[in-house]
Formats: C-alpha cells, structure tokens, sequence
C-alpha cells in the first residue's frame, strides 16, 4: 500500500467591499502540485486585475511554503 499525504489549499480575491473576483485552490502532494484560478465576475477582475495579480502572487507565494515543507517521499506500508 502506497499512501500519499496532500494538501489543499484555497483562497478567494476579494473587493474592498467584499465581493468576490477570482478563487483560487491548489493541491500540494508527493506526486506534484496542481493550482488553479476562476474569475468569478469579469467586470470586477478588469476593474480589479492589478489586485488580483498581487493575490495570485501571494497565493503561489503560500503554495511554495507547503511545497517546500511537504517531505516529497511518500509511505509505504507493506
């Protein structure tokens, strides 16, 4: 038995006013990394791109963290 730890992590782009622009997730395991952004509202993302593009650094900066301290081996049990 092979077994794999992972690690989901998400967040959400956000307004001044709270409303929801981009989500992004991304899942962090011995097997790689998947990440993943949805603009949720078009006009807002256009009106707001320079703060979501500083998010989604942010958010690959916090995917990097877990990376680096997430052991690339994975167990076996026998």
């Amino acid at each position: 038995m092979t077994i794999t730890k992972s690690v989901s992590i998400t967040a959400t782009s956000v307004t001044a006013e709270g409303q929801a622009i981009a989500y992004f997730s991304a899942n962090v395991s011995g097997n790689g990394t998947s990440s993943n952004m949805a603009v949720q509202n078009q006009e807002l993302y256009e009106a707001n791109k320079a703060q979501v593009r500083k998010d989604k650094t942010d958010f690959d900066n916090a995917v990097y963290d877990v990376e680096d301290g997430q052991s690339s081996k994975a167990t076996t049990a026998g």
